[in-house]
């Protein structure tokens, strides 16, 4: 039986941590072989237009109906970038966020689960959920936007980004109760001091 009393999660973060700086890397060196020797290709969210090719930039096509998936076929570097942070953030930003969890776990196995590195290192993980997972996504969003308006004549407007961007509310109050936690944690990690101090 393991001594570590975060077991199994700690094994599952590892693992998954693992897996996905792998997948990661795997999408990544695909995604950048594709932006080099393909056309950039995205999705516009809307198209006030039916099935023809009217408003678009003159060297982009419509590649798909049902989803309206626009590419550009001459694409330029800054395409390629906007092609690469249209789709890259959030896994980063995902990934990053194990990282910490399994730093936490470590700490707190090594530490003890109650004490302030623990409640700073939730701190940490919170603040991070509640910050960067609307920054990536906020990232992909821009970065779509910018690629719609560059392969259209018409005027998208703004309204286009507020349809691209999709906060992760679930990153958002999983990092509010984290803060919680954590000033939690440095409560009971404090009157631990206490007790310890007194006896």
């Amino acid at each position: 039986m393991s001594k570590n009393p975060l077991e199994p999660l700690t094994g599952v973060v590892t693992a998954a941590l693992g897996l996905g700086l792998f997948g990661l890397g795997a999408v990544a060196f695909t995604r950048l072989v594709e932006l080099i020797l393909k056309p950039v290709c995205f999705t516009a969210p809307s198209w006030p237009y039916g099935a023809e090719s009217a408003g678009l930039a003159p060297g982009t096509v419509l590649d798909d109906v049902s989803r309206v998936r626009l590419c550009v076929e001459d694409p330029t570097p800054w395409h390629h970038a906007l092609g690469f942070l249209s789709d890259l953030p959030t896994p980063v930003a995902q990934l990053g966020g194990l990282l910490l969890l399994s730093r936490l776990l470590g700490r707190a196995a090594r530490h003890g689960a109650h004490t302030a590195g623990t409640a700073e290192d939730l701190r940490g993980l919170g603040h991070y959920l509640v910050l960067a997972m609307p920054g990536a996504a906020l990232t992909e969003s821009i970065a779509r936007s910018t690629l719609v308006h560059w392969a259209v004549t018409y005027d998208a407007g703004w309204g286009l980004f507020f349809g691209n961007w999709h906060v992760p509310w679930w990153a958002v109050l999983t990092g509010i109760g984290l803060l919680s936690l954590a000033r939690i944690t440095h409560i009971g990690a404090a009157m631990r001091t206490e007790l310890e101090a007194t006896v």
